[in-house]
């Protein structure tokens, strides 16, 4: 094994730490972690055996395990810009909620002092 794939190898373990450690919210936090563990495997072992990969892409009718690779990025790039639209849309509504409560209290406050 090359100083390169110990150096990358290293980096996707740093990387599944500090994703299993620092992980925001509460909301299947078991779950995040478990995809950022398999995820790391699975890096690690691309890592060692590539020819691996290229086998795999080849199964799926794929050429080269690189071009594997960048499809699968390119699909977890779109789950991921869905997720993030999903969590401002949710962010954006509790805002909403929180603005509209603060509102009537206001108003209640200055009915009360009338």
């Amino acid at each position: 094994m090359s100083f390169f794939q110990f150096l990358l190898i290293a980096v996707v373990v740093l990387a599944a730490v500090l994703a299993v450690r620092f992980l925001p919210g509460e909301r299947s936090l078991a779950l995040k972690r478990i995809y950022a563990i398999c995820f790391s495997l699975a890096a690690i072992l691309a890592i060692i055996f590539p020819s691996a990969l290229t086998a795999i892409a080849n199964f799926f009718g794929i050429g080269r395990g690189t071009d594997l690779l960048l499809y699968i990025s390119i699909v977890m790039m779109l789950l991921f810009a869905v997720s993030m639209v999903r969590a401002k849309a949710r962010s954006d509504a509790r805002v909403t909620e929180l603005a509209r409560a603060v509102a009537l209290m206001e108003a209640r406050v200055r009915e009360d002092r009338s």
